[in-house]
């Protein structure tokens, strides 16, 4: 359906909470006509992202840092690149943009609900397709993972993506999500 039902608006509100995130997966990029693929290990909070880039046969390609100050790419070589965004620092480094403000939220399986979208859900209320900041988005698949809330032992099950596509003109990236770890802060 194109319209959220309750069960989509119960799953908006049990993940909006969530501040942080890590994940690990595999990531297939396809631009102009190249394919290349990678493991991907992920940490995101409100203010960092850290991601570490492995090639199929497990050796580190690449860090990418995301910090309040900026981002910073550090290399096979151990060379630095910076730049004030990461759609900026890949442009200039991979010539296109890795959407990580939107990604963080879409990977989750949302919507960023500040930006306008049109979106397509599935009868248990996770996202099906979403087309954001032109970008489409098709969920493929769906596990279940734990909320951890607060510091307590307290965990709410909740499906999060397994597999997704995004894609913008020429560019496809494709993730399959082998395992999630969220967190959420304490309830008031």
């Amino acid at each position: 359906t194109d319209a959220p039902s309750a069960a989509t608006t119960l799953r908006t509100q049990q993940l909006q909470p969530v501040t942080a995130f890590a994940l690990e997966a595999k990531l297939a990029v396809q631009y102009v006509g190249k394919g290349y693929t990678a493991r991907l290990t992920w940490s995101h909070t409100s203010t960092t992202d850290v991601m570490h880039i492995f090639s199929p046969l497990g050796q580190q390609v690449a860090v990418i840092e995301r910090t309040p100050d900026g981002v910073q790419l550090t290399d096979q070589q151990g060379k630095h690149h910076q730049a004030a965004d990461i759609g900026q620092l890949t442009e200039q480094l991979l010539g296109w943009r890795l959407p990580l403000a939107g990604l963080s939220v879409w990977v989750l399986g949302l919507a960023d609900a500040d930006r306008p979208f049109d979106a397509r859900y599935q009868a248990d209320g996770t996202l099906q397709h979403l087309a954001q900041d032109g970008w489409t988005i098709d969920y493929i698949s769906y596990q279940t993972a734990t909320v951890q809330v607060g510091h307590a032992n307290a965990t709410l099950p909740v499906q999060l993506p397994q597999q997704l596509s995004l894609q913008q003109n020429d560019l496809r990236l494709k993730l399959v999500i082998k395992d999630w770890h969220l967190v959420q802060p304490p309830l008031e």
